[in-house]
């Protein structure tokens, strides 16, 4: 029996995410984590620039990317991505 993975979210720490959404998303994340206590089920991670940058705020979800995240956006996908299905 073993445990699944870690989904690994990684925020792009490029200074125009950073600046135009990212900042306050890794506070978003933090919080959502630890309310839902997903702390063993997420690895978070930062990156620097991948090329991407017109379509910020980005995140990747396990290597899938998502342009534009804005506060509303990311709820809305951490709630996709990380609750457990009942």
């Amino acid at each position: 029996m073993s445990e699944k993975e870690p989904v690994e979210l990684a925020i792009c720490m490029g200074s125009s995410c950073f600046s135009r959404g990212n900042k306050r998303n890794i506070k978003l994340i933090k919080d959502y984590v630890e309310h839902h206590r997903l702390g063993d089920k997420v690895a978070l991670k930062g990156h620097l620039c991948e090329g991407l940058c017109k379509d910020g705020p980005n995140i990747t979800f396990d290597g899938s990317v998502f342009n534009a995240v804005d506060a509303d956006f990311l709820e809305l996908l951490l709630d996709q991505q990380l609750k457990p299905q009942e």
